[in-house]
C-alpha cells in the first residue's frame, strides 16, 4: 500500500490538502481515519463536487493554536 499521505504537507501551509495528508500532518491518522475525522468536522473541509472535498490545513491550524481560555 502507497504511503502519499505520509510525505506531509509543505510549510507555509497550502490552502487547500487532501483529507489523509492533513490528518497525518496535524494527528498521525491513517486515510479512514482522518477521512471520520472530517465526517465529525475536526478537520474542516470544502467540497469540490458531489462525492469529493478537500481539507483546509490553514484553518485547522488556526483553529488548533488558539486558546480556548483566554478572553
Amino acid at each position: 500500500m502507497s504511503s502519499y499521505y505520509k510525505d506531509g504537507l509543505p510549510d507555509p501551509l497550502p490552502p487547500t490538502a487532501s483529507i489523509p495528508a492533513t490528518g497525518w500532518h496535524f494527528f498521525k491518522t491513517e486515510p479512514a481515519a482522518s477521512y471520520r475525522l472530517a465526517r465529525r468536522k475536526v478537520i474542516p473541509t470544502v467540497k469540490t463536487g458531489t462525492r469529493n472535498a478537500k481539507a483546509l490545513p490553514r484553518v485547522l491550524a488556526e483553529r488548533l493554536s488558539r486558546d480556548p481560555d483566554a478572553a
